[in-house]
């Protein structure tokens, strides 16, 4: 399976903007682009759980795969675009899309309406490759799923040619553990959601990360990316200790499964990225809670641009 794409690195799971009225704002989009693009993003990431695909309509997430398509369209930046959904022909259709717009992978979520057994789970994801026009990343992310991918799953799934490798998200170490092992033994791509475990996991065998700070931070997490391939423990710390504070200052001043995503959402709009708006049911923060998070972006941005 030496034909598989590769790759390594940080991808950014890009979040979406939004106009009131929540239809995509194309001109923030543009900018949030080539922001990633000035800061040497190693992949983007659209239509994921940060870019609230649960909650766009179909028109906004064909409307996203062309502008994004056309903006890294002169750049070597690989383009990924999620297709979970609970309909598999839905599935099938926006990959097909995103194929039409010379997208290079596709990464999808198990289904997550029925509780599926571990067959079913393996015979859904086979299907998909097989229909799929585009090399397939397995997404496993329990929180919005309810389950794991079982690993035995995640290791036959690897056998199929389509299937390039596997978004783990579940901040489960001993989950994580297990499939590390079956990254070491395939020759497939393995990249680690939250950010808070990205250097402990990336030198225990992942391949990279897929980190929603980067759509704030892209040069940091560049850099970070950088010194874990260079094993530069004394950098790996220093962007460590950055990324914790990120985590701790802008994802966790509101508790709930989705603090975060308020928190960049928030950061964004205080960069000038894109408008503080989330589509429902997920709401964007208050008046005091946006002024807190303006404050200690502008204090991050500050001690990143005298580091870097």
């Amino acid at each position: 399976m030496t034909n598989r794409l590769f790759f390594d690195g940080i991808v950014c799971p890009m979040i979406t903007p939004i106009e009131e009225g929540f239809s995509l704002d194309r001109s923030s989009t543009t900018r949030l682009l080539k922001h990633l693009i000035a800061g040497e993003i190693d992949g983007v990431f659209i239509l994921g759980t940060t870019g609230e695909a649960s909650s766009l309509s179909l028109e906004s997430k064909q409307e996203l795969i062309r502008l994004s398509a056309e903006i890294l369209g002169d750049t070597q930046i690989p383009l990924l675009v999620g297709i979970g959904d609970t309909s598999f022909e839905q599935s099938i259709a926006l990959c097909s899309y995103a194929k039409q717009y010379k997208a290079d992978a596709v990464v999808a979520l198990a289904p997550y309406y029925f509780d599926l057994n571990e067959q079913e789970i393996l015979d859904y994801f086979l299907n998909l490759a097989d229909q799929c026009s585009l090399p397939l990343f397995l997404y496993n992310y329990p929180k919005s799923t309810h389950f794991n991918i079982p690993p035995k799953v995640i290791e036959a799934l690897l056998q199929h040619p389509n299937i390039i490798g596997c978004k783990d998200s579940s901040a489960d170490s001993n989950y994580l553990s297990s499939i590390t092992e079956i990254a070491k033994k395939n020759e497939a791509n393995f990249l680690i959601g939250p950010e808070e475990m990205l250097s402990e996991w990336v030198m225990k065998g992942f391949h990279g990360g897929v980190n929603g700070g980067s759509n704030l931070f892209p040069k940091l997490f560049k850099a970070f990316s950088e010194a874990l391939k260079q094993k530069d423990l004394e950098k790996i710390n220093t962007y460590h200790q950055l990324v914790m504070r990120i985590s701790n200052e802008i994802y966790a001043l509101e508790g709930g499964a989705y603090s975060y995503l308020k928190g960049i959402k928030a950061a964004a709009a205080s960069m000038g990225l894109c408008k503080n708006i989330l589509i429902p049911p997920l709401q964007a923060g208050g008046e005091k809670f946006n002024q807190t998070i303006e404050k200690r972006t502008g204090k991050l941005l500050q001690e990143l641009n005298t580091l870097l």
